[in-house]
């Protein structure tokens, strides 16, 4: 599917001759989440194995790292996990020739522990996002945040949903008693 393939630049209207392809794959390709499923699932079992992880939910599920396509999230719950992670991803880099990408990476220390010490030097942040939830070092901070851009989020698009249903002339009676009620 992808021997000699090849791409081109449209930029201005203008497309550049074909540039060949040698690595990755096309963006929005068909098959790119069952080759992401299949070059993940070694390092998630291994990293499942020589965790504790964290109990998830009523039925105390252990979780100790998700994905979702290429991101990975793991959970550090002890300082002497940080060399079994290293040496896990060092195995998984050697096989795969994928890198992690430090630049891209947050850590996020939740509870007592001591963030002086780098792990594989990213840095610490006060917050991050993982699958869309926003994480902070207080649970509940996180469930807010959460909770109150996801609903910011879904009344803008219904609102806009509503906005794009109207006439032109109930659009513009809609903008004129917005901005009346603002003055």
């Amino acid at each position: 599917m992808y021997d000699n393939s090849t791409a081109s630049l449209q930029i201005n209207g203008h497309r550049s001759s074909p540039i060949p392809i040698r690595c990755s794959v096309r963006q929005g390709c068909p098959i790119i989440m069952q080759l992401i499923a299949m070059c993940l699932n070694p390092l998630l079992s291994t990293l499942e194995n020589i965790l504790a992880g964290i109990q998830i939910g009523r039925r105390r599920i252990k979780t100790a790292a998700v994905d979702y396509a290429d991101d990975v999230t793991i959970f550090v719950t002890s300082p002497t996990n940080i060399p079994k992670i290293q040496e896990a991803l060092q195995c998984y880099e050697e096989a795969s020739e994928a890198k992690v990408n430090i630049r891209k990476s947050r850590a996020l220390a939740i509870g007592p522990w001591d963030t002086s010490v780098l792990f594989m030097d990213i840095p610490y942040h006060a917050e991050a996002k993982s699958l869309g939830f926003h994480i902070t070092s207080k649970v509940q901070e996180s469930a807010h945040k959460s909770w109150t851009l996801a609903t910011a989020r879904i009344c803008a698009q219904a609102q806009n949903a509503y906005y794009r249903d109207l006439s032109l002339d109930k659009r513009i009676k809609y903008v004129h008693d917005y901005l009346m009620a603002r003055v």
